[in-house]
């Protein structure tokens, strides 16, 4: 009883991360590098509070696994998902801690969205909760796919209104790393399926 509610504790906090949203660029690409540098800082600063948030709540992701049964390659992939996104929540803390004034807990999000973002939480923790075995794995795989993808494309919108060209190589790094994990939980989904 305990660990469950724990367990709900924590998938309250840290799924709203696991989420899949539109960019706000309509034009975001997904190559490699950045087509042009546009240096817009608004966007970069609310992109950069966006990813700082799914990171510090995907590197937490794991702890799931300490109260569900899972497969030893689930459990190795979600680990992997940890330790790269709490790499990257590290070089965020860093990156603002450089940057004087960046203020990454700011995500001036509209409440409307706030509110959507809290109930897709609820959905997704109750998935979670109530699901077991190839179930749970499913859900959990689909939560990943889409905060890897959202994660993904945050890095590059920053990449692309970053005006340093060694944090633009790093943010650039981060997506296709991202973009690695999401590929990997991918083929995850579709040899469990088979």
């Amino acid at each position: 009883m305990r660990s469950s509610k724990y367990l709900a504790m924590f998938l309250t906090i840290s799924l709203c991360g696991c989420q899949s949203f539109k960019s706000a660029s309509a034009n975001t690409h997904t190559a490699g590098a950045p087509e042009s540098n546009n240096v817009n800082l608004p966007i970069r600063n609310n992109a950069l509070a966006l990813l700082d948030d799914l990171l510090n709540d995907e590197k937490n992701v794991s702890k799931i696994l300490i109260v569900k049964h899972n497969s030893d390659e689930l459990g190795t992939l979600i680990k992997q998902i940890s330790e790269t996104t709490g790499n990257g929540a590290k070089m965020l803390d860093e990156f603002s801690k450089s940057s004087g004034g960046l203020d990454l807990k700011r995500v001036d999000l509209p409440p409307g969205e706030v509110a959507t973002r809290k109930a897709i939480s609820k959905t997704k923790e109750h998935l979670l909760l109530s699901s077991k075995d190839a179930e749970f794995e499913f859900q959990l795989l689909l939560t990943q796919v889409e905060a890897l993808n959202y994660g993904a494309h945050l890095a590059m919108v920053i990449a692309d209104s970053e005006t340093d060209p060694n944090r633009t190589r790093e943010f650039l790094r981060l997506g296709s790393q991202l973009r690695d994990l999401r590929q990997r939980v991918e083929n995850m989904m579709r040899e469990k399926k088979s």
